[in-house]
């Protein structure tokens, strides 16, 4: 009897590990103001994965509330059963994120 062990190795596509939050927010598309609801779920300096309340598809532009440290622009990657990745359309500072954390914000 031959017995053969296949290992998969597989790499992310993130080069960042992703901190974990719970972090409540807004969000705004269109240019609008930051109205609608959501929660960060996990985050890094080039992007986050989001709770929403209704459909973002992708490709969409949002302004996302960060907690002390502003605004920022974000396209929407994925979306699926009230969960939406984005991608920052410029990272934020290392110091930036260091800041939503610190705060004990996460």
């Amino acid at each position: 009897m031959i017995s053969s062990e296949v290992s998969v190795v597989t790499r992310s596509r993130r080069s960042e590990e992703r901190l974990p939050a719970d972090i409540r927010s807004r969000y705004g598309t269109g240019g609008m103001p930051e109205r609608a609801l959501c929660r960060i779920l996990d985050m890094t300096t080039r992007g986050a994965r989001l709770e929403v309340y209704c459909d973002l598809p992708p490709s969409t532009v949002i302004t996302l509330k960060l907690p002390n440290t502003g605004t920022v622009r974000a396209k929407i990657m994925w979306s699926k059963d009230f969960e939406a990745g984005c991608q920052f359309l410029e990272p934020i500072k290392e110091s930036d994120l260091s800041t939503i954390f610190e705060r004990g914000h996460a």
